[in-house]
């Protein structure tokens, strides 16, 4: 553990510990802070815009000074399109495919495809993000073409950009919040779940103190908000719509899980993925039931909302019907 002292002048957090240690990238400081492990004054703060002042106490452990690079190779993955044009695609991402390469992913991934959709022979020394991918806007831009995740198993609308410039104007609107994104979910049914209408989660996020790969509602964590609606359900399970109002890593598993009503088949916040349908006989269900089904975004050249919808996946449609759920 590290201990620095803050003197006259101090600048924000990020630029304090980039210029007390130069030899680690800025965005390895970014990326360092959002989890969490670093305190000031013995708080932990998790955005690098926290203003410094004279005498405040920095502490921290070193983050490694960069993750491994990958060198992407285009290949031909047929992905089903849901809008296209010279600057944006938007696809329907299908289950099990992660988005960019990564720990035990070097390739087959979202990003390899859209090389190959750009005529793009291959991308050199693109840093490998190691924190989970789950939707959220905040992403390297080293990522060509890339303006927000989805879970390897979340199936749907991903947004895609064909030029660095569409790229740019499509994060922005990530960051001001003018992104519709719903989705669609299998959860335990919960009496916490809206009766009537829609019911918004306003919880803040951090990652879990001992374990890195989860995601809590806690005090001091980055602000979250899901708007939560249920359009059927039975005494035990219920079909929900999920609309991303901000975009935390894990956070519609976390707020879902917060309200006891986890998602079907998440291992990580719902527990054994055993559950039983409408006949009392068990289901194994490999993975989350989550897909994105429904994304609207404004061009970025011409302005104009672009409203794209992901079909329902029939193994979806089919687990809902096995859980008694109404038909949709």
């Amino acid at each position: 553990m590290i201990s620095l002292r803050a003197e006259d002048g101090a600048p924000r957090l990020d630029r304090f510990l980039a210029d007390r240690f130069p030899e680690i990238p800025r965005a390895r400081w970014d990326v360092h802070v959002r989890t969490g492990a670093i305190k000031v004054n013995g708080q932990a703060v998790t955005k690098g815009g926290v203003k410094l002042r004279p005498g405040d106490l920095v502490e921290t452990e070193l983050p490694a000074v960069a993750p491994p690079a990958a060198h992407l190779e285009a290949e031909d993955i047929h992905l089903p399109t849901l809008f296209e044009d010279a600057h944006l695609w938007i696809v329907d991402k299908p289950t099990g495919m992660v988005v960019h390469p990564g720990p035990g992913h070097a390739g087959g991934t979202i990003v390899n495809a859209l090389l190959h959709r750009l005529k793009t022979p291959a991308v050199l020394e693109v840093a490998v993000e190691d924190e989970p991918a789950e939707d959220t806007e905040e992403l390297s831009s080293g990522w060509p073409g890339l303006v927000h995740r989805l879970d390897r198993y979340t199936t749907g609308c991903l947004c895609l950009a064909k030029t660095a410039e569409a790229q740019r104007a499509i994060q922005d609107q990530f960051k001001a919040r003018t992104v519709e994104k719903r989705y669609l979910a299998l959860v335990r049914h919960s009496p916490k779940l809206p009766q009537l209408g829609s019911l918004l989660i306003a919880e803040p996020i951090a990652r879990h103190k001992h374990d890195r790969l989860r995601m809590v509602v806690a005090a001091g964590g980055r602000s979250a908000q899901t708007r939560i609606r249920v359009l059927a359900r039975t005494t035990s399970a219920a079909l929900v719509e999920c609309e991303l109002l901000t975009g935390r890593t894990h956070q519609i598993r976390v707020h879902l899980a917060h309200l006891r009503a986890p998602l079907m088949g998440d291992p990580l916040y719902g527990g054994p993925g055993k559950w039983k349908d409408v006949d009392g006989l068990p289901l194994l269900l490999p993975h989350p039931a989550l897909h994105a089904w429904k994304l609207a975004v404004d061009h970025p050249v011409t302005g104009v909302r672009i409203e794209a919808e992901a079909p329902i996946p029939e193994p979806f449609r089919a687990l809902a019907a096995s859980l008694g759920l109404p038909g949709f």
